[in-house]
């Protein structure tokens, strides 16, 4: 008898703890980037991409993408930080990212999320290619937890 008590109490605990998922994805961008040089090979940019976020795993789904940014420059390397808006209308969600000098990788961590993503925690690493153009592809990896 203590034994089933103790199964119906463990039963009745609400289950709180989600577990993070791996997520993988690429991102594709058209760009708009404006330049300043502040010494020889070196300066300020700043940065606006929108396109889509195309996901290979993981539970999100493709969707659009709008990110800005603003950083530096000097001896072709570019380091910087921003923020990205993924999704449309009330289900959103907001991630912050940043690429320090030298680094081939850059970091991305959520924020803040709205209606489906409401609670939505996680972070990860990304690598962006620039392309011919004004477009620009990122491979994202990660691990989120969904907060509904």
């Amino acid at each position: 008898m203590k034994r089933f008590a103790l199964y119906l109490v463990l039963a009745l605990i609400p289950q709180t703890a989600l577990a993070a998922e791996k997520v993988t994805g690429t991102d594709f961008f058209v760009v708009e980037q404006e330049d300043w040089e502040t010494g020889d090979d070196a300066g300020f940019w700043i940065w606006h991409g929108k396109g889509v976020s195309q996901p290979h795993t993981g539970p999100l789904e493709s969707e659009a993408i709008d990110c800005h940014g603003a950083g530096f420059w000097d001896d072709d390397k570019y380091w910087g930080e921003g923020i990205c808006v993924h999704g449309e209308g009330d289900d959103t969600r907001t991630s912050s990212w940043k690429k320090a000098k030298g680094e081939e990788r850059g970091q991305w961590k959520i924020l803040t999320g709205t209606g489906k993503y409401e609670g939505m925690t996680g972070q990860g690493t990304y690598k962006s290619t620039p392309l011919a153009g004004d477009y620009q592809v990122s491979e994202v990896e990660g691990e989120i937890t969904m907060g509904q």
